[in-house]
């Protein structure tokens, strides 16, 4: 086992790490003016290898190690390190301190990146919102309606969209079956050239439109907008065959659709995937201050209160530039505004690893002081010695 701990904690391991990490830098920041910050994020960072799809062949070939891969690489270095090189002495606490950071800091990353969450927030002045809705993923929604008072909602997440599967809810009286799915699309007008599957819709909108599978994006300012056809048909239970009640397309900013069946009305509508959270926030006023004369924003705020569901609490808040709002799991950052400065639009963020950056800094700066103080002790020492 020495030979391959020599090996692992070895300086040129480091070296190397860290020169790869540097030509990967270099290659996401010049590709992410194609693909955007998540679209780079993803290929380059949050991989193993980063691949490149070939044509010819139809596969991705990995061409050079991606994030994760150096990452793990720097964490073996430096775990290796600290068992082979330094003992766990007093005169070596501050080296062991430094490395101990770093590795809690690539720790941190790590878990950042498998496990954070990004969603947005949009309200209007005077509105109170209780969910969130995902930047990247959307949502079938079917929405019992029947009742004026109260509405039933069943959400089915796009993961189970892309399986092109058929969706069976207990309480809804007919199955789904996604026929289509594409996601990225655009729409156009339906005419003599419209496609095949794109004939399949025979009710609502897809009567007059069709959607069209696009390229995804991954650039700040762009979103994908999925889009599905989908039949809905009656629920058999093995007794006869099932009724057809018809074949739909569904797009985000399509118009609701609406289906009746067994005395029940329904809306059908693709959105943006939203989750509940345990409070109510409502935006009493946002604030866009400008600089004199110009138009160039200054300064953008909201002022909120959050109604806890759990214990009643009131509380209000300021949200504005490098002050968030932290409550709960989440975090909430002004993010942008919109509709003549009457909606708000916060970015919530989850992220189990975000103190983790904070102690593993502390760890490292703690380390380099007390690791400077005994070396400087040590001198001093010398110095006193060589006096005498």
């Amino acid at each position: 086992m020495k030979p391959l701990l020599k090996l692992l904690a070895s300086l040129e391991l480091t070296i190397g790490a860290f020169v790869l990490a540097m030509v990967l830098i270099l290659f996401g920041t010049i590709d992410q003016a194609n693909l955007g910050i998540h679209g780079a994020t993803e290929k380059y960072f949050y991989t193993v290898f980063v691949t490149q799809y070939i044509p010819a062949i139809d596969i991705n070939v990995p061409y050079m190690p991606g994030g994760y891969l150096i990452g793990f690489a720097l964490l073996v270095n430096m775990t290796a390190a600290m068992i082979y090189r330094f003992r766990l002495s007093t005169q070596k606490i501050g080296i062991w301190m430094v490395h101990l950071g770093f590795v809690l800091l690539l720790l941190g990353e790590f878990i950042s990146s498998v496990f954070q969450e990004e969603a947005s927030l949009t309200i209007d002045e005077g509105q109170t919102v209780d969910f969130t809705e995902s930047f990247r993923d959307s949502e079938l929604a079917i929405i019992d309606t029947t009742y004026p008072d109260k509405d039933r909602v069943y959400a089915i997440p796009q993961a189970m969209l892309e399986r092109k599967q058929q969706i069976a809810i207990d309480e809804l009286p007919f199955n789904i079956s996604v026929d289509e799915f594409m996601p990225n699309s655009v729409v156009q007008r339906r005419n003599e050239s419209t496609p095949d599957f794109a004939r399949l819709a025979n009710r609502g909108i897809g009567l007059q439109a069709y959607a069209i599978q696009v390229p995804e994006t991954g650039k700040m300012n762009d979103r994908n907008v999925p889009a599905a056809i989908i039949t809905l048909f009656s629920k058999s239970n093995g007794q006869e065959d099932p009724e057809v009640l018809g074949t739909w397309l569904v797009r985000e900013f399509i118009p609701n659709q609406t289906v009746t069946y067994q005395d029940r009305e329904y809306t059908i509508l693709m959105r943006r995937e939203r989750e509940m959270i345990n409070y109510a926030i409502t935006l009493k006023d946002f604030s866009h201050d400008r600089y004199l004369g110009t138009n160039i924003p200054k300064n953008f705020s909201s002022d909120v209160t959050v109604h806890d569901k759990t214990t009643g609490l009131e509380q209000d808040f300021l949200i504005y530039m490098n002050n968030p709002l932290r409550y709960d799991d989440l975090t909430f950052y002004q993010q942008g505004f919109m509709n003549d400065d009457k909606t708000t639009i916060l970015q919530v963020v989850r992220n189990p690893g975000r103190s983790l950056p904070y102690i593993s800094c502390t760890i490292m700066t703690l380390g380099l002081v007390v690791q400077f103080g005994l070396s400087l002790q040590r001198f001093s020492k010398k110095r006193k010695k060589v006096a005498a």
